[in-house]
């Protein structure tokens, strides 16, 4: 049975450092993006767009609960995590396995191919090949009546 780890442990911000967490944030961004393949000329693009980064109670009911299912999710993250990471790459990647469909996009899609469908529409990121997302109400319309 896994032990309970304290927050200090999954973040490896010590206690004294979360009144700046904000900056952890970015700096988690900064390197995800780099990890994705962003140039750094690109990653300050994004950063300057954004503006300065705003923590609020709460976004929205959806987030909220995608939120919540995520911290139940990490639960069941069975690798050891590296104690030297800031970000953790293979918990990321499981925990954003699930399809999602965030505010401002109509089709369902992995978040990561989402973030680049962002980074394309804000001018961030060259146009590429249309990212895999799933249309469901199309899906369903055209598959009806064959699972006999």
């Amino acid at each position: 049975m896994r032990q309970s780890m304290r927050l200090e442990e999954w973040t490896d911000i010590e206690p004294r450092n979360w009144n700046n967490y904000t900056m952890y944030i970015s700096r988690v961004i900064h390197s995800v993006m780099q990890e994705m393949g962003y140039s750094e000329d690109r990653i300050e693009q994004y950063f300057k767009m954004s503006g300065d980064t705003t923590v609020t109670k709460t976004h929205g009911r959806k987030s909220v609960g995608g939120i919540n299912r995520m911290v139940m999710d990490a639960q069941y993250f069975d690798k050891k995590l590296d104690k030297e990471a800031k970000y953790q790459w293979e918990l990321s990647e499981y925990l954003n396995r699930d399809i999602c469909q965030p505010e401002g996009f109509d089709a369902y899609g992995h978040p990561s191919e989402l973030f680049k469908l962002d980074m394309e529409r804000l001018g961030i990121a060259a146009k590429r090949e249309p990212a895999k997302v799933i249309d469901f109400a199309q899906y369903i319309e055209n598959n009806r009546g064959t699972n006999r």
